[in-house]
């Protein structure tokens, strides 16, 4: 019975379509990228273009800081709040941490990394701060905290890269599983399957739900809505540490703009709306998300793999956000109509 009450849910949102559109794509881009339409061998499709190692461990690698940002945007939506300063947050924290590498040269990276996780708590502190206690927007709120962590990136090093020489560190992000699959992508994943895990089995998980669908519901049932913010800020921050400390060891480096230019936040929005997170909380799952986090990192791929201009990827990224949002507000109002006509017909019910 869960089963299919589940299969049936996966119907009901975005999931399934994405998925389907994620399957064709994936398999066109196999077939045009190996060159077996101009006559190349059909084991060319695995060796060869999207399939080829190299290709795939760079989606891979790719896809890393995203499912991580995942975990933390992902809660956030669904609690019907927004932070825009993640890119900002993950580049000062490798920027943080790269500082103390060079700066403190006898102590283990590892009591470093677990310093630069309490700043990273201290940024969500800030972020709840101005959300829960001066009334800023969440919006308005962290793309100007955005803005500081940006500049503090460039001050910390005056503009250049920190190269990290921590071996055992920078190991890390050069690890693969089955030649095939970098152990932070594994990690990653399954960092998603955990939060998905606690968003839909756990009371924290209903409580996020009920305060992103309905805040003053949720005070009157116990709730308290500033704190679970505050949780969501806080934990939203400690993952943006960790998506670029894992960012810094794929690429041997902390830089004050790879991050922030890459702009890997604005995608996980991008598919975390697309997959069915509800822009105004309340909706949506991990796992849908997911999905369209991987289309949409396919889809890039296609483009690059088949060697289209930059230019209309970001093009398509920005069109497929405004298709995103277009659909998340029909939805809305479709379910804010419903309500709405559920509780006339009660009232006009118990009025005869």
């Amino acid at each position: 019975m869960r089963k299919t009450s589940t299969i049936k849910r996966l119907l009901r949102d975005k999931s399934a379509p994405l998925l389907a559109i994620l399957i064709v794509l994936m398999i066109a881009t196999m077939v045009i990228s190996s060159g077996v339409l101009k006559g190349a061998p059909f084991s060319a499709l695995f060796t060869k273009g999207f399939l080829s190692k190299g290709n795939l461990v760079g989606i891979f690698n790719n896809l890393v800081i995203r499912m991580v940002f995942l975990c933390g945007i992902g809660l956030i939506l669904i609690g019907g709040n927004i932070d825009l300063s993640v890119a900002g947050q993950a580049a000062i924290s490798t920027m943080i941490f790269g500082w103390l590498c060079q700066k403190y040269l006898s102590v283990p990276w590892p009591i470093l990394m677990l310093a630069t996780l309490a700043v990273a708590v201290c940024f969500g502190l800030i972020n709840t701060l101005l959300v829960n206690k001066l009334r800023f927007p969440p919006f308005i709120a962290t793309i100007g905290m955005s803005s500081i962590y940006g500049g503090l990136c460039n001050v910390i090093a005056q503009g250049n890269n920190i190269q990290i020489t921590r071996l055992s560190y920078i190991r890390i992000g050069k690890i693969l599983v089955a030649q095939r699959f970098p152990a932070t992508f594994l990690f990653a994943l399954a960092l998603v399957i955990a939060y998905q895990f606690i968003l839909s089995r756990t009371p924290v998980g209903r409580s996020i739900f009920m305060a992103g669908g309905n805040q003053q519901a949720a005070r009157l049932s116990g709730l308290k809505p500033n704190k679970i913010r505050m949780g969501l800020f806080i934990n939203n921050s400690v993952l943006a540490c960790i998506g670029g400390l894992l960012w810094s060891s794929q690429i041997d480096l902390a830089s004050p703009t790879s991050i922030i230019t890459d702009g890997p936040d604005m995608t996980v929005i991008s598919a975390s709306i697309l997959g069915g997170i509800s822009f105004m909380g309340g909706a949506g799952h991990l796992i849908g998300a997911l999905i369209a986090l991987l289309l949409l990192n396919t889809f890039d791929n296609m483009l690059k793999v088949l060697q289209v201009n930059d230019y209309w990827v970001i093009f398509a990224q920005g069109f497929l956000l405004a298709v995103a949002l277009i659909i998340d507000y029909i939805s809305n109002e479709r379910r804010r109509k419903a309500l709405l006509s559920a509780a006339t017909a009660s009232a006009e019910k118990k009025a005869a």
